[in-house]
């Protein structure tokens, strides 16, 4: 098992592949560590895991989409719907290809 720590010794992330990170057993690691992970909430210390008593869960509120976001949505969408109406004027197209070539081939077989 590999532990990422960032510049305080905070764990952030573990995995059971090797990288670049810290190696440890995983019977070393604290079971709640394992079934419930949170970012920063564990220590590297005087090599072995424990609670980081300065650990306070990130304060993340939802801002929606950007502005830009927003803006690229709206185009995307208007790009779809253009996309759509050409779809839609082929389709019209092919028909009236077809039924025009039909009537030329009935005018010519009367």
């Amino acid at each position: 098992m590999e532990l990422i720590v960032n510049d305080k010794n905070e764990i952030v992330g573990f995995n059971y592949l090797s990288r670049e990170g810290i190696q440890i057993d995983q019977e070393e690691a604290p079971d709640e560590m394992l079934t419930d992970f949170l970012a920063r909430k564990w220590l590297w210390s005087d090599d072995k895991i424990i609670d980081n008593s300065n650990y306070q869960e990130p304060n993340i509120t939802d801002p929606g989409p950007s502005q830009n976001q927003q803006q690229l949505a709206q185009v995307t969408y208007q790009q779809m719907m253009t996309i759509q109406d050409v779809t839609t004027l082929q389709t019209q197209n092919a028909q009236m290809t077809y039924q025009l070539m039909m009537m030329q081939k009935q005018g010519g077989e009367a």
